[in-house]
């Protein structure tokens, strides 16, 4: 790749968006105050690093075969990972949801577009990691700039731990049925005999 390729694909956006991105936060910042707790900052890294390694997974696979399909995975992935239930694969196992402001309600598709965009652009979205991780540590919302063009903000919501203990809570429940009816049905035959 040449050095003006490098420049112009990578270098000036990640510049633009880096000029950028505190006056637009700002601009962005005046109108939107959420109910809504932060969630746990810890937590999101480890959905966000999740994420991450789903997407360079993706990209590896298409450095090794060349098949563009893997990169439009990557991508789509990238882009619509918030739209099922508000949770990304990272945010469901650590118990993170995207919901919108207006409504309190999980992101939508639309929603999870908006939000996530920005992250394709080519250098931009290197600059991101680190303007955006910045953000979300010193705002009192834990809103990113993605969070604020979408009207979204992650919060603690159901996870993968919270589903299998809710899952297991119903397998006891339905033994604990199945030993009632059982005794009721003894008592019941006793009962007969007795008769």
């Amino acid at each position: 790749m040449r050095l003006g390729t490098i420049v112009g694909v990578f270098i000036l956006p990640g510049v633009a968006f880096a000029l950028l991105y505190f006056p637009v936060m700002t601009h962005l910042a005046r109108g939107l105050v959420s109910p809504y707790g932060k969630a746990d900052v810890a937590k999101r890294l480890f959905a966000a690093t999740t994420d991450g390694l789903i997407v360079a997974v993706t990209c590896r696979l298409y450095w090794n075969t060349g098949a563009t399909s893997y990169l439009a995975a990557g991508a789509a992935y990238l882009l619509f990972r918030d739209a099922i239930r508000g949770q990304s694969l990272g945010k469901l196992v650590f118990g993170l949801v995207v919901i919108r402001l207006e409504t309190g309600r999980p992101a939508s598709a639309a929603a999870s577009l908006r939000r996530n965009a920005l992250l394709l652009l080519p250098g931009a979205n290197v600059v991101a990691v680190f303007l955006e991780g910045a953000t979300i540590v010193r705002d009192s919302q834990g809103q990113r700039l993605g969070d604020r063009l979408a009207q979204t903000q992650v919060v603690e919501g159901l996870g993968a731990k919270d589903l299998v203990k809710s899952f297991q809570d119903w397998l006891m429940g339905l033994g604990a049925d199945f030993r009632r009816a059982g005794r009721r049905r003894r008592a019941s035959v006793r009962a007969d005999r007795a008769a």
